[in-house]
């Protein structure tokens, strides 16, 4: 019973860890990325369920990308997840995140993941836990239909998916 105390630090550790590496994969899509609009800001929001929205504006809330400074948005109005550049959609079930992307559904936001399936489900990008690293899944074909264009440099990087059932 006292080793899984003891293991508690560890996996919130690990929890935090593997979060901090998944903003740093957002602050790197936003060198890579051409949106069809842009501004001298680029928005970050996050929907959710989990501490990934602290982690993102503690982490990228401030910083600059390519001289564009960078704002992290937790819990986005309506009115305002089409303004986004990305939203980060931290929901595990596929009814909960579907909803938000089809108010993003051509809209030029890059809607990002950390569900396995969320990038099968018409999701842009997945990243996910492949063992002791993260993977990045990209629905290229989602992508492409909202007028977002990513480098060739983090798609060689990438598993290329399609949406499962047509959806």
């Amino acid at each position: 019973m006292i080793w899984i105390l003891l293991l508690a630090p560890q996996a919130f550790a690990q929890l935090q860890d593997e979060s901090a590496v998944r903003a740093a994969f957002v602050f790197n899509l936003t060198k890579y990325v051409e949106w069809p609009r842009s501004s001298g800001e680029l928005v970050i929001g996050f929907v959710g369920e989990s501490s990934m929205g602290e982690i993102l504006k503690k982490m990228l809330d401030g910083k600059a990308s390519e001289s564009r400074s960078i704002r992290v948005l937790a819990s986005p109005s309506e009115e305002q997840l089409p303004q986004c550049n990305i939203v980060y959609i931290a929901y595990s079930s596929p009814k909960k995140f579907r909803p938000v992307l089809e108010k993003l559904r051509e809209k030029g936001v890059l809607t990002v993941g950390d569900d396995y399936s969320f990038a099968l489900n018409g999701g842009m990008v997945g990243l996910v836990r492949a063992g002791d690293h993260i993977q990045i899944m990209i629905n290229l074909e989602v992508v492409q239909e909202s007028g977002l264009k990513i480098s060739s440099r983090v798609l060689s990087l990438a598993a290329i998916v399609r949406t499962s059932g047509g959806g």
